[in-house]
């Protein structure tokens, strides 16, 4: 029987042997015309990316290259135990569709074969090979076809489908002939491939896309051009803007004078961020709306930042509850300052001795009496500065002015504290007059009094405290460093939030009401300016202060020299 079938079956081997050394012209011009569909079927993984209409054009213009009865593409069942044609060339449907509800198993016939071993299957004359199972000859017979070749699709040495090539007549096949076969089964194992990853990529895109439309924040894309390629739903619903109008668009000062939607859009895209960052920005127009802007880059795998998102959320219920709440502080605070100045004037008339002298227990007693009530009184007006801040009352006055100047007078008026606590600073600034800036006088003394105020109160005595005015091409820096206790690695993301402490701050200096920088921080974003920090947990920290000379072409988030 083994003796038999070797005069049916043809391997590359064997066709690799008996090829000629000179060919005929017809030859010649059958390989031409070989060569030439192997360009077609090339040009069809570029040009589509349906799997089934690219199999189908491959199979027939290989089918009427080969001059082959029929062309066949072969998928495993999702159980991977059986076969059946995915796309054909010369065959009749209904053939195509018998195979799909009564798939081939694998291992049986040619097809099953080359898909389960991985090797090429081919006879010159299917009808008479004593592999074919004699109950399927009256089958073959029907279809009328003798020649067979089948292959294995196969993509980084898995198998992954199967390919058929069908002649009517007896076929002896040729190496040139089997090297095209296996050429454009390779080119049919990319097609497969590629499918099953497009699809792959389809379902993850189209999980990723339903997530994000159905996100209650919204969501505005940008490219590095700064034009917006995404817009979701619910930005929609904020800004009142339909996707469609904006995407493609760089929103300018152009844009910005169409009306107060666009309005909004520009003014939230001209915030000045730094990453990872919120700000609240307060819609105009008829819907009063206060978002929560977060500027997020968008980055590839090989980390190059390819765009930026800005992430929008709804506060307006959670402002008008912290405005309730401020509103109360404010109330208290007014209220417990008149008492708290009638005590702060009794006990001077105390320590003026004006109603009697004292002995010196009771001295100390009242001066621990007065510093107590000093620090309330303090407590009492950061509070009234937050409620002011948080209800929008916190009027600001602005003008050009010098940094410098300012910078010198807080020194000044705190030389004494630094003094009393045993410690050093330095101020660094150009020899050259520096730019001037817009800013509120008053309003920027106490931000940046409180930074400094930190870096006094939390450095031990003997300690070096430095500050730096230094401009650069977009901005003027403002850098107080000190060499105190630092902030804790965990504590750092929280280090500008309201009534925030950290653990080694509280142990130092018990007292204290956690509203500094918050306030700081506030004051700062009004100047449309950036306040930032380094720390290293008892080491160092360094916060600065980064100030526009031209807000329209500052670069956001981006921190110069630093």
């Amino acid at each position: 029987m083994k003796g038999k079938s070797r005069d049916f079956t043809i391997s590359f081997a064997a066709a690799r042997r008996g090829r000629k050394k000179y060919i005929s012209q017809e030859e010649y011009e059958k390989q031409k015309k070989l060569l030439s569909t192997l360009e077609k079927t090339s040009q069809y993984l570029a040009a589509e990316t349906d799997l089934k209409t690219i199999l189908t054009k491959i199979a027939t213009s290989v089918g009427e290259a080969l001059g082959a009865k029929h062309v066949n593409f072969w998928d495993f069942t999702p159980d991977r135990k059986s076969v059946y044609i995915i796309a054909a060339y010369g065959m009749q449907q209904a053939y195509i569709a018998h195979s799909r509800k009564v798939p081939l198993h694998l291992g049986t016939a040619w097809v099953g074969r080359a898909m389960k071993t991985g090797e090429t299957w081919a006879t010159s004359d299917v009808q008479k090979d004593p592999r074919l199972p004699r109950l399927w000859l009256p089958v073959v017979k029907k279809q009328n076809y003798h020649g067979l070749l089948c292959m294995p699709l196969i993509k980084k040495d898995e198998i992954i489908g199967g390919m058929c090539i069908y002649y009517k007549n007896v076929h002896q096949f040729d190496y040139f002939e089997m090297s095209l076969a296996t050429i454009v089964a390779n080119q049919a194992a990319t097609a497969v491939s590629n499918a099953l990853l497009f699809g792959d990529l389809l379902t993850e895109r189209n999980k990723t896309f339903a997530t994000i439309q159905s996100l209650q924040d919204g969501l505005i894309m940008y490219d590095l051009e700064n034009k917006i390629v995404f817009f979701n739903p619910k930005a929609e619903e904020m800004l009142w803007l339909k996707a469609t109008e904006v995407i493609g668009k760089r929103v300018d000062e152009k844009l910005e004078k169409k009306n107060i939607y666009w309005k909004n859009l520009y003014n939230i895209n001209s915030l000045v961020q730094t990453e990872y960052a919120p700000k609240e920005y307060s819609t105009q127009g008829p819907q009063k709306l206060i978002i929560r802007v977060t500027h997020i880059p968008v980055r590839d795998q090989q980390y190059r930042k390819i765009g930026a998102m800005k992430i929008l959320r709804d506060v307006t219920k959670e402002k008008e509850i912290e405005l309730l709440k401020s509103s109360f502080v404010s109330t208290a605070s007014h209220q417990l300052r008149t008492p708290l100045s009638a005590i702060k004037w009794s006990l001077n008339i105390l320590r003026e001795e004006e109603a009697g002298s004292l002995n010196q227990k009771q001295k100390d007693l009242l001066k621990k009496t007065i510093d107590t009530n000093e620090r309330l009184i303090n407590l009492v007006a950061d509070l009234l500065d937050v409620s002011r801040i948080e209800e929008g009352k916190f009027g600001y006055n602005f003008s050009l002015g010098d940094l410098g100047k300012l910078v010198k007078k807080i020194l000044a008026e705190l030389k004494t504290e630094i003094k009393r606590r045993g410690l050093e600073f330095k101020l660094e600034e150009p020899t050259t007059p520096l730019p001037q800036i817009s800013f509120d006088q008053d309003k920027l003394d106490i931000a940046i009094r409180n930074v400094i105020d930190n870096a006094i109160k939390y450095s031990p005595p003997d300690k070096f405290i430095q500050i730096k005015i230094r401009p650069e091409k977009y901005s003027l820096f403002l850098i107080v460093k000190d060499n105190g206790i630092g902030i804790p690695e965990k504590d750092q993301k929280f280090i500008f939030v309201k009534f925030f402490r950290a653990g080694n701050a509280i142990k130092f200096q018990p007292e204290g009401s956690g509203l500094g920088l918050y306030v700081a921080k506030s004051i700062t974003e009004k100047h449309n300016a950036l306040l930032t920090f380094d720390s290293e947990e008892n080491k160092e920290s360094s916060f600065i202060f980064q100030f526009p000379l031209d807000p329209k072409r500052m670069p956001k988030g981006i921190v110069e020299g630093i």
